[in-house]
């Protein structure tokens, strides 16, 4: 008999692991997945696009102590009888009226700035996203099913995922990019010009003043506008001290 997949099973760890076991896990298995290590071959992209979305819901349960607290009393009852953790939206999933919802893991490099057309297959089909930077949720006019035989098919409705990124959040509500930026003690206290590499590559120089403790944020005058790039409210760079006793020391697992 196959084994039930769980939450923990998907993240690899026991039921009683640690919050700290569980982001280790998560961490490691994002980068083994993230699509940019499938290269060009199309099946594996899409296997790694199921297994990264199976992996990101189940941490959203098992690091939300509510939820997982949820989780674990509905595993000492009765698990569902398909074997897929509840709380995991399917790739590809019928909702009313002919519509089909479904969930696309992107790099927060492409939710930050966009990407023109994204192709993408779902449900058996290939169908093209154009990605605008801050939008999350597209609709795609007759990409469901059909209600009846000989009726126009529904729509798409595409959420878009964003990939946990090292350092990297996104601040939705204003759509500024927060960077964990280390520095050492002596560059907190003096302050000074400190490299950032943006999630584009591009390196600039920012600003850190003077006397700044972990737990400061700040938007230095170099990093405005370099946010969410959405033409509706464009965002800006806002740096998140961490002092360490030596840069790269302690390395940040995906914002906070």
């Amino acid at each position: 008999m196959a084994e039930t997949r769980t939450h923990y099973t998907i993240l690899g760890v026991p039921q009683n692991a640690s919050p700290e076991m569980i982001k280790k896990a998560y961490v490691l298995l994002v980068k083994q997945y993230h699509p940019d290590r499938a290269g060009s071959d199309e099946a594996k992209q899409e296997e790694y696009n199921e297994r990264l979305l199976e992996i990101m819901a189940s941490y959203e349960i098992l690091s939300d102590p509510v939820k997982r607290a949820e989780y674990d009393a509905e595993l000492s009852g009765t698990e569902s009888a398909s074997g897929t953790p509840r709380g995991k939206k399917m790739c590809g999933m019928p909702v009313k009226g002919g519509d089909i919802e479904t969930d696309y893991p992107i790099s927060m490099a492409i939710a930050a700035y966009g990407k023109g057309k994204i192709p993408m297959k779902v449900a058996g089909e290939r169908v093209v996203v154009k990605v605008y930077p801050g939008v999350r949720r597209y609709r795609i006019e007759g990409y469901g099913v059909p209600v009846e035989p000989g009726k126009p098919r529904g729509d798409l409705y595409v959420n878009l995922k964003v990939i946990p990124q090292e350092n990297w959040e996104i601040d939705d509500a204003t759509n500024n990019l927060i960077h964990t930026l280390q520095i050492t003690q002596k560059q907190a206290e003096r302050g000074g010009q400190v490299s950032v590499q943006l999630l584009f590559n591009k390196v600039i120089k920012v600003t850190v003043p003077a006397g700044v403790k972990t737990g400061d944020r700040f938007t230095p005058p170099e990093g405005k506008g370099l946010g969410v790039m959405s033409p509706k409210k464009r965002g800006d760079l806002v740096i998140a001290v961490e002092v360490v006793e030596k840069k790269g020391f302690l390395s940040g697992l995906f914002g906070k």
